[in-house]
């Protein structure tokens, strides 16, 4: 009998938790409307504790969603697109079949010290829901040098929220959130991180024409997932609002 209770007042707490959390994270930015930039509307929010702002901006792409996921899923690829992205290197396959990797990333900063950073993915497939969230944040799972020059980014957490919209159009959401440190002018930091943020959209742009993902994504795990949930009648006008 105390067993099973205790099991219940576990349950109750747990819930309480994920939803306290879920509620914080739905609080921590307050978007307010920067502008549009290369068919992109870019936003931006003060992050309590810091003058570092978070930016996000969100655009139409003209490729399937699952090509934009292979895009993504080419870490070592990141420099010819992402914004200010000057070299990635996988540290560690945690899950392969998850899509669960561990990164350093070299991140340019114009005119002072380049920062770098260990990142772990997170990501989500909810194509019964009609979009997919490929996210990282900064972690010290695996430990990595700073190389000789650069500065290590205190923390940060960035995220791709795909929406489907048809067959051949994905809406996307680049997100970031960076804690750069001391020593950066906070206006031209936070002029950069929203730029960085449609820069990185016309980016994957120009990679989602490139015909090994294209081809790449035909017979990705990606494609069956989504061709399965259309045939369970999925995937209609499935876009989050």
């Amino acid at each position: 009998m105390f067993r099973k209770n205790y099991i219940i007042i576990g349950t109750l707490i747990l819930f309480v938790a994920i939803v306290a959390s879920g509620s914080n994270g739905q609080n921590k930015y307050q978007w307010k409307l920067d502008g549009t930039k290369a068919g992109c509307t870019i936003y931006y929010s003060e992050v309590p504790g810091r003058e570092y702002v978070a930016a996000k901006a969100t655009g139409i792409i003209n490729a399937p969603m699952d090509v934009v996921g292979m895009v993504l899923r080419d870490i070592p690829s990141y420099p010819e697109w992402m914004a200010d992205c000057n070299a990635t290197k996988i540290l560690k396959v945690v899950n392969d079949d998850k899509d669960i990797f561990v990164l350093w990333y070299h991140q340019h900063v114009p005119l002072l010290a380049d920062r770098d950073m260990v990142l772990k993915s997170n990501v989500v497939l909810a194509y019964g829901k009609g979009w997919s969230s490929i996210g990282v944040s900064s972690t010290n799972e695996v430990p990595y040098p700073t190389p000789k020059g650069m500065v290590r980014m205190i923390s940060f957490s960035g995220s791709w929220l795909l929406e489907w919209v048809d067959d051949n159009t994905t809406r996307a959401t680049f997100t970031i959130d960076p804690n750069l440190g001391p020593g950066l002018p906070v206006g031209i930091a936070n002029s950069t991180i929203k730029k960085n943020t449609y820069k990185s959209i016309a980016g994957m742009r120009k990679m989602v024409k490139k015909q090994k993902y294209i081809d790449g994504a035909k017979k990705s795990k990606y494609r069956k997932m989504i061709n399965a949930e259309k045939r369970r009648g999925g995937l209609k006008n499935k876009t989050k609002k």
